[in-house]
């Protein structure tokens, strides 16, 4: 069971996304009216607008073992997971562009939370509850860093 849920998004980041998958979807119109090429660029096309879509929602999800951190669609590249035994401490910051792990999660949101592990790289992710997630975490017996 969650203890804490959330979905972070931005309707801009969103819109910039799509706009960035248009040069691929154009290059994939004209692949196929040149004749040539056509099944490759369908396939990088097909990569490229799984990774956007991907990229354009943060689900966050705290439970009793682990804190797991996945885009839209979960796909392995925007997906991590960590478990609670393995936080050392986390930290909280006000604004998105506040904080930045080794391995960081980045929407436009109200803060961000930093966990630190005891082995492993930091991980960063932005949320619109940064004090809710405190809140989940310590009530978890992790550190708040100062």
């Amino acid at each position: 069971m969650a203890l804490y849920e959330e979905k972070v998004s931005s309707r801009g980041f969103r819109i910039f996304l799509l706009i960035l998958a248009l040069p691929v979807l154009f290059g994939l119109y004209a692949a196929y009216m040149a004749g040539e090429g056509f099944g490759f660029m369908l396939i990088t096309a097909l990569l490229v607008v799984l990774v956007l879509v991907d990229a354009m929602e943060i689900r966050i999800e705290i439970d009793e073992r682990r804190v797991s951190i996945r885009g839209l669609l979960g796909l392995p590249l925007t997906r991590k997971t960590v478990e609670i035994g393995n936080i050392a401490s986390f930290s909280v910051t006000e604004g998105w562009m506040s904080c930045s792990g080794a391995i960081h999660f980045n929407l436009p949101a109200k803060g961000c939370v930093m966990l630190r592990q005891k082995k492993g790289w930091t991980v960063s992710f932005t949320t619109n509850h940064p004090e809710e997630v405190a809140r989940v975490l310590a009530m978890l017996g992790v550190p708040r860093e100062p």
